[in-house]
This record gives C-alpha cells, sequence and structure tokens, in this order.
C-alpha cells in the first residue's frame, strides 16, 4: 500500500495537525543521522556565541540602571550556558541511540570532564562579558566549550545503524498516523548536476502574478538558491527604478512621495515572497508553518533553520516496511 498524497488540502490547511505531528516525531524517534547532527551542534555553537548578544539589545537601548542591568547580564549568561549544554546533551544521546554502541559515549565524557576542568574557575560572575557603545555591542562566554564541541562532532564520524531499533525507526523515517514518510538529506551533487538558470523565469512568473499568494506547495532547498537569486535580481531592478526616477523627476516636488510608494510596494512584495518560501520549504521538509514563528525565540530559530535549510525533501515508502 502506498500512501496517498500527504500534501493535499486536508492536510496541508491543518497546519495545527501538522505541528503536532512533527513534535510528536521527536518525541518517538530519539535517533539523529550524522548530517543533520553534525550540522546542528555547529548552530548550536553558534548560538552560544552569538545568542547573548541580540538577547541584550533590548536591555542596552532601554538604558537601565548600572545594577539592574548586571542582574540581566548574569542571568543571560547563565541560561546561554545552561541552555546550550542541555541541547548539546540532548543531541550527544540522539546520536549515540542512532549508533546504537554506548561505548562510544566515553567521547562525550572525557570531552565533558576536560571542559569542567579548564573552565573551573571561570563559573562565578561575570560568567557574561559586555562591551558595548552607541554603535556597538560585543559579548563573550568566559566558559570556553570548544574542547567539548571537538568531542561532540567526533560522533559525526561514526555511521548510523540502518535498522530499527529500540530508540526509533531507521534512518531518515518517520511515522505519519499509521504510516511513513522518508526524508532524505543527500542529493546536493545531484542538484548541480541539474542547475540551470532558465529556472528562474518560471518563478518570476510566479511572483509577478496573483500566485504568489499561493502557498501550497513545495520549495527544495536547492530550488532556495533559485529564489535567493530572483530576490536579488528584483533588488537590482527596485535601484534602477529608483536611480531613473531620481534623474528624471529630480525637479519635482512629487520624487519625495514617488519613491516612498515604490519602496513600499517593494516591502510588502518581499514580506509576502519570503513568507510564501519559507511556508513552502516548510512543508517540503514535512514541518508546519506555525515553525516561522520560532525564528523569532531564542534557540528555538536554531531547530527552524535546521528544518528550512538542512532537512530534506520527504518522499511516499510503503506502509509495510
Amino acid at each position: 500500500m502506498i500512501l496517498k498524497d500527504i500534501i493535499s488540502r486536508k492536510t496541508i490547511n491543518d497546519e495545527l495537525f501538522l505541528l503536532k505531528t512533527n513534535i510528536k516525531s521527536l518525541i518517538l524517534s530519539w535517533r539523529i543521522t550524522r548530517t543533520p547532527y553534525f550540522l546542528s551542534i555547529l548552530l548550536v555553537y553558534l548560538s552560544y556565541i552569538s545568542m547573548p548578544a541580540k538577547l541584550l539589545e533590548p536591555v542596552i537601548l532601554l538604558n537601565l540602571s548600572t545594577e539592574y542591568e548586571e542582574g540581566i547580564i548574569s542571568f543571560i549568561g547563565y541560561t546561554n550556558l545552561i541552555v546550550s549544554l542541555l541541547i548539546f546533551s540532548v543531541l550527544a544521546i540522539r546520536r549515540i541511540l542512532d549508533i546504537e554502541q554506548k561505548w562510544i559515549s566515553g567521547f562525550v565524557i572525557v570531552a565533558g570532564i576536560y571542559t569542567l576542568y579548564t573552565n573551573y574557575l571561570n563559573y562565578s560572575p561575570p560568567i557574561l562579558a559586555v562591551a558595548y557603545t552607541e554603535d556597538s555591542l560585543i559579548t563573550s562566554m568566559s566558559v570556553n566549550l570548544n574542547i567539548w564541541v571537538v568531542g561532540l562532532l567526533i560522533l559525526s564520524l561514526f555511521p548510523s545503524n540502518e535498522c530499527d531499533n529500540d530508540y526509533g525507526l531507521s534512518n531518515c523515517i518517520e511515522k505519519v498516523g499509521s504510516n511513513f514518510i522518508r526524508i532524505e538529506f543527500g542529493g546536493f551533487e545531484q542538484f548541480l548536476d541539474e542547475f540551470s538558470l532558465y529556472k528562474i523565469v518560471p518563478i518570476f512568473k510566479k511572483v509577478l502574478s496573483l500566485d504568489l499568494f499561493n502557498w501550497r506547495g513545495r520549495i527544495s532547498r536547492g530550488e532556495l538558491i533559485y529564489y535567493y537569486m530572483v530576490y536579488q535580481i528584483m533588488v537590482l531592478l527596485l535601484v534602477i527604478l529608483i536611480y531613473s526616477i531620481g534623474t528624471i523627476l529630480s525637479k519635482i516636488s512629487l520624487e519625495h512621495i514617488f519613491l516612498i510608494f515604490i519602496v513600499s510596494i517593494f516591502l510588502i512584495w518581499c514580506f509576502i515572497y519570503v513568507l510564501r518560501v519559507l511556508i513552502q520549504r516548510l512543508h517540503d521538509s514535512y514541518s508546519s508553518a506555525f515553525w516561522v514563528f520560532g525564528l523569532f525565540i531564542p534557540y528555538v530559530n536554531v531547530y527552524v533553520i535546521y528544518l528550512l535549510l538542512v532537512k530534506g525533501s520527504w518522499q511516499y515508502i510503503e506502509s509495510s516496511k
């Protein structure tokens, strides 16, 4: 029995059902394969370094008192460390369960002990150093996780157990209701072989018509490159148009009004265009459009970036497998 089209009108309109399916899949299977694990570790590490600056920007802008500001800085520093360590630990556990060789956990334990030893004196305040001026904001975590991250990355060298085990389904397979789908993480070489600039023409036709408001359908990771190229071309055309208006209407008082109108239309188009691309890419990875809101939530945005840029396209498989 082959699965029917999962992305049907009934399913695609029920984003809440799809979101529940995504969360249930995360709970049912604790396994994670090499490629998504490797990229997840890197994304979390980059967030560990850069996230405090993003969280502190509103605090600095509010010009709070020094005493209150120091308390918030300390809280953000400890929260950033604890959340990052928890995510690293969960990823490591899921990778070990995928390999199904528990002795490999020794790599992570040794790296963790070494990290604790080398940073033992740095856990006391200030755990987060902040330097800011009117033009810049620089943050630095005093706890160095480099050794532990290297230890975690070693786990990506071990191959996955291709069969089902006690911790989840086999490689890249997710359970959807009583059926299954397969998520492929490869295929980039095939995309390079099929790359063609002629493929941006149909995209132009879509974004310049009412089809721009049709958010059904799918966009693969490779197709994101075409959509990005179209966006850059549209920006270039906007710049040429503004320059032309500024040249032709330089002596007319309506110039400023024309420019504001054109830029406003472009910004609205850009918002709808980007939102459409994000939703279709999420649907291609069999993820709910509600995950778009996760881009504005610290740490959750790391997972959403993974869904958008890393997780492959789903395909049908026989439910008997």
